[in-house]
């Protein structure tokens, strides 16, 4: 373990830059790191012996080198994955290769078959609804990547971290969940306090770093290196620095990049857009306020009105509304789709216009919906008065989904495991 990090520590800038840049040239890195020809190939064949790089004769970085483990746990789902040195999740075939010949995850194999989730290259659970019973999900979740770990050499896998990401305002220093709207039970607990002892003292003995953070920024950091494939369909936006990627879940929460840099905040705690106070739709009786308050204490907040207004649901009911049911919804009351495009509108406008943004990402359970959208929501932005900013601005359907947060917490512990800062 002590060889990996420090070959990876080592060699953080030359694999980033490999990542950004698919097909670069020796000369190219040569340049861009203001070295000789000799010395950046040299530097090269020392990393292919040491196996961060393949053989190829094209600059690829060995994507088993390392791999890290990614949780999310949102207020009606929790979704594991497992990923690469290439930051993509490992193959369909081998994850279902590995949980089957494991037998693990039984739990969220018995759920995925209940809901009719196909096991693909995740797993998913139903999150519990009080604080014991998350604590022991996750207790059965740990003992089942303790297995992995135990195996992982039958499987090719060399699992360096792992990454858990929660909904709400997270302390990603002091390890602490501050306060989930979504998930009440979990606000002001440390994740030693949610995570067993043992656990820990397992993953600490193993050299394996645990790190958490909010579903918002995680989700930033995956959608931002998805831009980076070359075989993704919005490839021709990684060029883009500014970037704010909009999560719809059983709230909407914001990630943002800007200039090229994870932006945090004073203190890990931006992108509560569901929390922001928005004019209510127009055409609707607007006398008449929403039956309950959101757990922020507003009655006009962006989340509240979507549930009310749009879905005409509680907070618990829209919590459990997939990705498909949200489409379904909306193509049987198109009618809605207006109201749905004119809150996620106002909130687009506000950003675009405080942010200079040149590119939105809709991600979670958007993925789907935006294709009834893009319509009535490029009538809201069109209506922005301040057109000399909004043309900069492009918006895009993410390729990753519901999945982005726990893929981009995994990168995020990758990260965390090198003490590097997250910028591209």
């Amino acid at each position: 373990m002590e060889n990996t990090i420090s070959q990876l520590k080592q060699n953080n800038r030359l694999l980033n830059t490999i990542r950004y840049n698919p097909g670069i040239s020796k000369n190219a890195l040569a340049e861009q790191f203001e070295v000789s020809w000799p010395t950046m190939s040299n530097t090269i064949d020392n990393c292919k012996k040491a196996g961060i790089l393949t053989m190829d004769s094209s600059l690829q970085i060995n994507a088993d080198y390392a791999h890290m483990i990614g949780i999310s746990v949102g207020s009606a789902q929790i979704k594991l994955c497992i990923i690469n040195m290439n930051f993509h999740k490992i193959s369909s075939q081998i994850f279902q290769n590995l949980t089957l010949k494991m037998d693990i995850f039984k739990i969220a194999r018995s759920y995925m078959v209940k809901e009719k989730i196909p096991l693909d290259d995740f797993v998913c659970f139903a999150t519990p609804g009080n604080l014991f019973d998350l604590q022991s999900q996750l207790d059965c979740i740990m003992e089942d990547i303790i297995t992995v770990i135990e195996n992982q050499h039958l499987y090719n896998l060399n699992i360096i971290s792992i990454g858990l990401t929660f909904t709400g305002a997270v302390d990603n220093i002091a390890k602490k969940i501050i306060k989930s709207h979504n998930l009440e039970f979990i606000s002001d607990k440390p994740l030693s306090n949610i995570i067993f002892p043992n656990r820990i003292n397992y993953f600490e003995s193993k050299k394996i770093n645990l790190y958490i953070d909010n579903n918002s920024n995680s989700s930033a950091v995956a959608e931002k290196y998805d831009l980076y494939n070359p075989l993704n369909n919005n490839y021709k936006y990684h060029d883009k620095k500014n970037i704010v990627v909009i999560y719809l879940g059983a709230g909407i929460g914001a990630g943002m990049v800007l200039n090229n840099k994870l932006y945090r905040g004073a203190s890990n705690y931006i992108g509560e857009l569901g929390h922001i106070e928005v004019p209510r739709y127009p055409k609707l009786n607007t006398t008449n306020k929403p039956e309950e308050y959101c757990s922020c204490g507003n009655q006009n907040c962006l989340d509240l009105l979507i549930r009310s207004d749009v879905f005409e649901k509680t907070k618990a009911d829209f919590s459990l509304l997939n990705t498909e049911d949200i489409d379904t919804f909306l193509k049987d009351y198109p009618e809605k789709v207006e109201i749905l495009a004119y809150y996620i509108g106002s909130i687009t406008n506000l950003l675009i216009n405080i942010l200079n943004l040149d590119l939105i990402i809709f991600t979670g359970k958007f993925k789907l919906a935006l294709n009834r959208m893009w319509l009535p929501l490029y009538h809201q932005l069109n209506a922005n008065k301040l057109t000399y900013i909004s043309n900069e601005c492009t918006l895009i359907s993410s390729n990753l989904g519901v999945t982005s947060p726990s893929i981009g917490v995994a990168i995020s512990s990758y990260f965390d495991k090198i003490q590097e800062e997250i910028e591209w």
